[in-house]
């Protein structure tokens, strides 16, 4: 049995962990340890994280009430991420938080939007979404719980504060910081850790915490997959820029001839990273080494490594709070165990699985760029893909399907989207759709548009929501 359990990193991944395995077992002692340096427990991608729409229900799970979390974090509300550049240098599309479209009968939307391109009709597939409908027009409420309702046809994020989302989760845990870490003693697992103060900590189960130091994890040689021939960026620089105003309801993500910026919007001001690579832009003042990829072995002898330190991805649509909400629950999933016993070999391989799939849509993006005659661009596209993801885009190619595999953090929904706003085109659509006369399908689009714009109508002002929420005067 594990009756303690020592973290070491006291960032967002510290505490998340901290306050899920102090839930979940609630008689095994929990000490987290701080570590030196800023909070890269995520990795060094800016001083605010971007969530996907899953976090506002782990917080609720975990007793964190979401306004104070707003309120402590300067955060705001996400209903998807805007990318420009990517497709091409002028073109911009967005990937929304929910649904686009309805079907007809058992035909999905996408393959009705084939159908009707085909017949010369110019549409946008996110001109069917709410959630990238209200984007566009600074709107936003809570969605619907009434599944008749249009508003509940989508869901939402939270930007927040990096500095201030550790806060309240270290508050919920009600835990102290036991010191600050010095060194690892390790033999074969890890004994004990020192702190700066000379006093120790052991522990039967140790949570890596650190980011990409891998203060723990790093002790072993848990081996590590290495993905920097498709995903080329291997520097990072963070920034913050003050801003008044309104923040906008969605992230930006925006390619550029080496690389791309991060930005996420707060209430007041906006944090930022530059991602590039350093063979194609000098380097820049400040910005740090990243080595994108993942642990082989999340999960060796009494140490699990977790967020930044498992893995190490460009969270182009902020999918790293979600990579640790899943690995949490997995870990919680297979415990209680011993150390030893059975459990790290299926903890690593589902840990993997998940790493992987968001590699995968990462990939995507760079596999399926418009930006032709610059060198960064035109090596990601020429470069061939992992063997999961180039059977997706054949699949999508031939007929518009998309195979979802095990531990896929995207559903088909968001690889569409992604997959149209790069601009791949089916060869062929569903026959379904051909079963449909032209005008009925013309009608349908009419509908779901006219549905949209009214509801979109009828919702407040994300600044006016953010006022009503206490979150800007």
């Amino acid at each position: 049995m594990i009756r303690s359990i020592g973290i070491v990193g006291a960032g967002v991944a510290g505490w998340m962990a901290a306050l899920a395995l102090g839930r979940a077992l609630p008689q095994a002692d929990v000490t987290v340890i701080e570590t030196e340096g800023p909070d890269w427990s995520l990795g060094p991608f800016g001083p605010a994280e971007a969530s996907l729409p899953d976090f506002a229900a782990w917080l609720a799970d975990h007793d964190v009430d979401e306004a104070a979390l707003l309120r402590a974090a300067r955060g705001s509300f996400s209903l998807g991420t805007v990318c420009s550049g990517w497709a091409g240098p002028e073109a911009d599309w967005f990937l929304p938080f929910g649904t686009i479209g309805a079907p007809l009968g058992s035909t999905p939307f996408h393959q009705l939007a084939a159908r009707l391109r085909q017949a010369d009709h110019p549409l946008r597939l996110a001109d069917f979404s709410l959630a990238a409908v209200a984007a566009a027009a600074g709107r936003f409420e809570r969605p619907s719980p009434d599944p008749r309702s249009v508003l509940s046809s989508f869901g939402y994020g939270l930007h927040l504060d990096r500095a201030g989302l550790p806060q309240v989760l270290r508050a919920a845990t009600g835990l102290a910081p036991a010191g600050i870490f010095r060194r690892a003693e390790a033999n074969g697992e890890i004994t004990a850790v020192e702190l700066h103060d000379g006093s120790r900590v052991t522990a039967d189960l140790w949570l890596d915490c650190s980011g990409p130091a891998a203060l723990l994890a790093g002790q072993f040689d848990g081996g590590w997959d290495d993905w920097s021939a498709w995903l080329p960026c291997d520097r990072a620089l963070e920034s913050f820029a003050p801003a008044g105003g309104i923040p906008p309801p969605y992230a930006h993500a925006g390619a550029f001839e080496g690389g791309w910026q991060r930005t996420v919007p707060l209430v007041g001001g906006q944090g930022g990273a530059l991602l590039y690579a350093a063979a194609h832009l000098p380097e820049q003042p400040g910005a740090v080494p990243i080595a994108q990829g993942r642990r082989a072995r999340a999960w060796v002898g009494n140490v699990v490594a977790l967020g930044a330190a498992a893995a190490l991805v460009e969270p182009i649509h902020g999918w790293n709070l979600a990579l640790l909400q899943d690995a949490l629950s997995r870990l919680v999933g297979l415990l209680p165990a011993a150390p030893h016993g059975r459990e790290p070999a299926e903890y690593n391989r589902l840990a993997a699985e998940a790493a992987d799939r968001v590699r995968d849509f990462a990939i995507l993006h760079y596999k399926a760029n418009g930006r032709t005659g610059e060198a960064l661009w035109d090596q990601a596209r020429a470069a061939p893909v992992p063997e999961p993801l180039q059977h997706k885009l054949d699949l999508f190619a031939s007929r518009g399907r998309v195979p979802l595999l095990d531990e896929e953090l995207f559903g088909a929904a968001d690889w569409i989207a992604v997959l149209d706003g790069q601009g791949i085109r089916p060869r062929r659509h569903d026959a379904l759709a051909d079963a449909i006369p032209e005008e009925a399908l013309t009608q349908h689009f009419s509908r779901i548009r006219a549905v949209i714009l009214d509801a979109v109508r009828a919702m407040p002002h994300h600044g006016a929501t953010l006022r009503a929420e206490g979150l800007m005067p």
